[in-house]
Protein backbone atom coordinates (compact mmCIF):
# COMPACT_ATOMS: atom_id res chain seq x y z
CA UNK A 1 0.00 0.00 0.00
CA UNK A 2 1.20 3.32 -0.90
CA UNK A 3 2.38 5.80 2.12
CA UNK A 4 1.54 9.01 0.72
CA UNK A 5 -1.73 10.48 0.40
CA UNK A 6 -4.12 9.37 -2.29
CA UNK A 7 -7.51 11.35 -2.36
CA UNK A 8 -10.46 10.44 -4.99
CA UNK A 9 -14.11 12.72 -4.39
CA UNK A 10 -17.28 11.89 -6.81
CA UNK A 11 -21.11 13.37 -5.86
CA UNK A 12 -23.76 11.15 -6.07
CA UNK A 13 -27.67 11.79 -6.46
CA UNK A 14 -29.45 11.82 -3.47
CA UNK A 15 -31.22 8.38 -4.04
CA UNK A 16 -30.31 5.03 -2.75
CA UNK A 17 -30.05 3.49 -6.25
CA UNK A 18 -26.54 5.56 -6.02
CA UNK A 19 -25.48 2.69 -3.54
CA UNK A 20 -24.54 0.16 -6.56
CA UNK A 21 -22.63 2.90 -8.19
CA UNK A 22 -21.08 4.14 -4.88
CA UNK A 23 -20.29 0.46 -4.25
CA UNK A 24 -18.25 0.16 -7.67
CA UNK A 25 -16.49 4.04 -7.09
CA UNK A 26 -15.33 2.32 -3.25
CA UNK A 27 -14.14 -0.96 -4.85
CA UNK A 28 -12.28 0.69 -7.88
CA UNK A 29 -10.53 3.07 -4.93
CA UNK A 30 -9.72 0.02 -2.54
CA UNK A 31 -8.43 -2.20 -5.33
CA UNK A 32 -5.86 0.51 -6.98
CA UNK A 33 -4.36 1.13 -3.91
CA UNK A 34 -3.87 -2.47 -2.51
CA UNK A 35 -6.68 -2.06 0.41
CA UNK A 36 -7.13 -5.46 2.00
CA UNK A 37 -10.54 -7.39 1.37
CA UNK A 38 -10.74 -7.33 5.48
CA UNK A 39 -11.51 -3.49 5.21
CA UNK A 40 -14.15 -4.02 2.64
CA UNK A 41 -16.96 -5.27 4.33
CA UNK A 42 -17.01 -2.33 7.17
CA UNK A 43 -16.01 0.38 4.52
CA UNK A 44 -18.79 -0.45 2.32
CA UNK A 45 -21.23 -0.90 5.85
CA UNK A 46 -19.88 2.57 7.06
CA UNK A 47 -20.96 3.96 3.65
CA UNK A 48 -24.28 2.98 3.10
CA UNK A 49 -25.51 3.75 6.34
CA UNK A 50 -24.30 6.99 6.24
CA UNK A 51 -25.40 7.52 2.97
CA UNK A 52 -28.78 6.06 3.33
CA UNK A 53 -29.48 7.68 6.18
CA UNK A 54 -28.66 11.38 4.47
CA UNK A 55 -30.86 10.79 1.82
CA UNK A 56 -33.57 8.89 4.01
CA UNK A 57 -33.81 11.97 6.63
CA UNK A 58 -33.45 14.91 3.51
CA UNK A 59 -35.52 13.74 0.95
CA UNK A 60 -36.77 17.25 -0.02
CA UNK A 61 -33.12 18.11 -0.68
CA UNK A 62 -32.38 17.46 -4.64
CA UNK A 63 -28.65 18.09 -4.05
CA UNK A 64 -26.49 15.93 -4.51
CA UNK A 65 -24.15 14.29 -1.95
CA UNK A 66 -19.85 13.96 -1.52
CA UNK A 67 -18.07 11.04 -1.25
CA UNK A 68 -14.54 10.98 -0.52
CA UNK A 69 -12.02 8.72 0.12
CA UNK A 70 -8.49 9.29 1.17
CA UNK A 71 -5.74 7.23 2.24
CA UNK A 72 -2.98 8.73 4.24
CA UNK A 73 -0.42 7.06 5.57
CA UNK A 74 -1.73 3.71 7.75
CA UNK A 75 -5.35 4.93 7.76
CA UNK A 76 -8.30 5.15 5.14
CA UNK A 77 -10.53 8.41 5.71
CA UNK A 78 -13.81 8.75 4.42
CA UNK A 79 -15.79 12.06 4.39
CA UNK A 80 -19.24 12.02 3.61
CA UNK A 81 -20.78 15.70 2.90
CA UNK A 82 -24.54 16.67 3.10
CA UNK A 83 -25.66 20.38 1.16
CA UNK A 84 -28.40 22.49 2.37
CA UNK A 85 -29.50 20.45 5.67
CA UNK A 86 -30.48 20.63 9.17
CA UNK A 87 -27.82 19.59 11.55
CA UNK A 88 -27.79 16.08 12.60
CA UNK A 89 -24.48 14.85 14.78
CA UNK A 90 -24.48 11.40 14.63
CA UNK A 91 -21.41 11.29 17.51
CA UNK A 92 -24.10 12.32 19.59
CA UNK A 93 -27.03 9.51 19.40
CA UNK A 94 -27.64 7.84 22.14
CA UNK A 95 -25.74 4.38 22.80
CA UNK A 96 -28.07 1.40 22.18
CA UNK A 97 -28.17 -1.18 24.96
CA UNK A 98 -27.89 -4.35 22.45
CA UNK A 99 -28.13 -6.59 25.67
CA UNK A 100 -31.80 -6.12 26.04
CA UNK A 101 -34.55 -8.22 23.67
CA UNK A 102 -35.85 -6.86 20.57
CA UNK A 103 -39.00 -6.50 22.19
CA UNK A 104 -37.79 -3.96 24.10
CA UNK A 105 -35.35 -2.00 22.13
CA UNK A 106 -36.41 1.54 21.03
CA UNK A 107 -36.07 1.73 16.94
CA UNK A 108 -33.14 3.44 15.35
CA UNK A 109 -29.55 3.68 16.25
CA UNK A 110 -28.37 0.30 15.92
CA UNK A 111 -26.80 1.74 12.50
CA UNK A 112 -24.81 4.20 14.12
CA UNK A 113 -23.97 2.13 17.14
CA UNK A 114 -22.20 -0.67 14.76
CA UNK A 115 -20.22 2.36 12.48
CA UNK A 116 -18.65 3.38 15.78
CA UNK A 117 -17.81 -0.26 16.64
CA UNK A 118 -16.17 -0.53 12.91
CA UNK A 119 -13.78 2.52 12.96
CA UNK A 120 -11.29 3.95 14.73
CA UNK A 121 -12.92 7.50 14.76
CA UNK A 122 -15.62 9.52 13.85
CA UNK A 123 -16.05 13.79 13.78
CA UNK A 124 -19.15 15.85 12.50
CA UNK A 125 -18.85 19.41 11.31
CA UNK A 126 -21.76 21.45 10.71
CA UNK A 127 -20.73 24.05 8.68
CA UNK A 128 -22.76 27.03 6.18
CA UNK A 129 -25.66 24.32 6.28
CA UNK A 130 -23.49 21.29 5.05
CA UNK A 131 -23.12 17.98 7.17
CA UNK A 132 -19.50 16.69 6.80
CA UNK A 133 -19.29 13.15 8.97
CA UNK A 134 -15.53 12.15 8.62
CA UNK A 135 -14.46 8.66 9.66
CA UNK A 136 -11.21 6.71 10.12
CA UNK A 137 -10.32 3.14 9.95
CA UNK A 138 -6.34 1.95 10.36
CA UNK A 139 -5.58 -0.44 7.71
CA UNK A 140 -2.96 -2.45 9.21
CA UNK A 141 -2.93 -6.16 7.80
CA UNK A 142 -5.61 -7.86 10.19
Amino acid sequence: MLSHSIIVERYFPRDIASLQTIAEFTNGFLERNGVSQVHSFPIHFVIEELFTNMVKYNRRNGREISVKLEIVEDQLVLRIVDFDVEPFDMTEAPPVNTHLPLEKRKIGGLGIHLIKKMVDSIEYEYVDRESRVTVTRKLQHV
